[in-house]
């Protein structure tokens, strides 16, 4: 009895096996960032090889960054944690506005 529901069900878990391999395909190209990462760098590189225009290139940028982002905030939300300032790793330090400061200049300054 049990090879006979083996052999009857055998196409609905070949169909199952199938989706399930579909499904972690697209999560994987929906959640990983070094594939648009790789886009990102092929795309400048069409840019320099004046393959594609400017405005091309700004919106297709546009769009990779935009999906970046939406991953960045899915891994953020899967955390549970918010992205704010406060808990980014980047610290940016500014200075040297003012005259006489220590910074060295190429071509003869201090």
């Amino acid at each position: 009895m049990f090879l006979i529901d083996d052999l009857l069900l055998a196409p609905v878990n070949g169909f199952k096996f199938i989706m399930k391999q579909i499904q972690q395909l697209a999560d994987k190209e929906l959640n990983d960032e070094s594939l648009i990462k790789e886009q990102l760098l092929e795309l400048q590189m069409r840019l320099e090889l004046e393959e594609i225009s400017e405005e091309d290139y700004a919106e297709a940028e546009r769009e990779l960054f935009a999906r970046l982002r939406t991953i960045k905030q899915r891994q953020l939300e899967a955390l549970g944690q918010v992205h704010t300032a406060d808990t980014s790793s980047m610290v940016i330090e500014s200075g040297g506005d003012e005259e006489g400061g220590d910074f060295y200049e190429p071509g003869g300054g201090r």
